[in-house]
């Protein structure tokens, strides 16, 4: 999974970048030039793995993982110019964006506009996504009009259909809405899935607040002067350069300095979580002396859904799931002793998963 992190000039999005990621004040530099594209990746913490690693001999711990890509700062206009190619291509192949938006107020940085307002600012990186998505569609409205008199009967026919949802997404993006899939129906989520629009893709918007605003409530206040179908959208508030000072520290010092401030969790865990709901995800364990891990799959996959996470061998040889729910095994303390108990489950293709279940395969190829 991909989170691509965007934000304008100024709005300590590559310093939230560092925060996330553990990366020093070199990378920071690096990402921050214009043409870069800072990446890393970053464990998902989890808990019942550090758990779940204890019963058994000295198993591997795998958990989920995330890459986060810091774009370079979006200039205003750039959407409606068009971004570069390699640019647009990296934000389309992500899985969703955080948006950062700067909340406040520094001497020495001053903002580029004169004024720090998130909520002007968050519209204007809205603005720019929706600026790249209306020229997909524009580009792709003008290739269905060319190839009208040239296509078969049947090609015709699909680009009409192609065509009315193509115009009705774009009076949506015109109208000032996101492209939410949520609110479209299942042909239109489609199609905005098809390609990749940006506005379509989960947006979580981080505000990047100073020390002193921690539990301030900015995010509502922020939220309240948005209309439509951007009033919903998730926030999370971020002091980003304290966050990224707790990320560099020993653990020892991180835990005495958090806990002056405040702080009851690193920014890093919360937005990691906060990402991790956004894009609907859960996970499953498969557990054993060799290796203790975690899969994501989509919140709702089904046993043969997560089968296939795992191996394309393991999905066509499917027989049956054996499903064990993490708190029986923690109770019970072995697989045997689950077994004995009589707790776990044999399920079939059509089972639908839940979030930390310990499941074994059973497949024949």
């Amino acid at each position: 999974m991909i989170i691509g992190i965007v934000g304008l000039p100024k709005s300590g999005k590559t310093t939230l970048f560092n925060a996330i990621t553990g990366a020093n004040a070199r990378t920071a530099a690096f990402a921050a030039s214009e043409d870069s594209t800072n990446v890393a990746v970053v464990k998902v913490p989890d808990p019942r793995i550090d758990k779940l690693y204890t019963y058994f001999k000295d198993p591997k711990k795998v958990f989920v993982e995330l890459k986060f890509m810091d774009f370079a700062p979006f200039k205003k206009g750039m959407g409606e110019k068009g971004f570069p190619a390699k640019h647009l291509g990296d934000l389309r192949a992500c899985d969703a964006l955080l948006l950062v938006v700067r909340a406040f107020e520094s001497e020495a940085v001053p903002h580029p506009e004169d004024s720090v307002d998130p909520a002007r600012d968050l519209q204007s990186l809205l603005l720019e996504l929706a600026f790249a998505d209306l020229e997909v569609i524009e580009r792709r409205l003008e290739r269905i009009d060319y190839a009208r008199a040239r296509g078969a009967k049947e090609e015709r026919a699909a680009n009409e259909k192609e065509k009315i949802i193509l115009l009705r997404l774009k009076e949506e993006l015109e109208n000032g809405s996101r492209l939410d899939r949520e609110k479209l129906n299942s042909e239109e989520a489609t199609f905005v899935r098809n390609y990749g629009f940006l506005t379509g893709m989960p947006l979580i918007c981080a505000l990047n607040i100073h020390e002193n605003d921690i539990g301030g409530g900015t995010g509502e206040k922020v939220k309240a002067g948005l209309q439509g179908a951007d009033a919903e959208l998730a926030v999370i508030e971020i002091p980003g350069q304290i966050e990224m000072d707790i990320a560099q520290m020993e653990e020892a010092d991180r835990h005495t300095f958090m806990k002056e401030l405040g702080i009851e969790e690193p920014g890093r865990d919360r937005v990691l979580r906060f990402a991790w709901t956004e894009l609907g995800l859960m996970v499953f364990f498969t557990v054993g002396d060799d290796e203790v891990r975690a899969w994501p799959v989509k919140r709702g996959a089904t046993a043969l859904e997560a089968a296939s996470k795992i191996h394309s061998d393991i999905a066509r040889g499917f027989i049956r799931a054996e499903v064990v729910p993490y708190d029986c095994f923690i109770e019970h303390g072995s697989m045997a002793a689950v077994k004995t108990a009589g707790l776990f489950r044999l399920e079939g293709k059509e089972y639908v998963v839940n979030d930390g279940e310990i499941i074994h395969f059973r497949f024949n190829v």
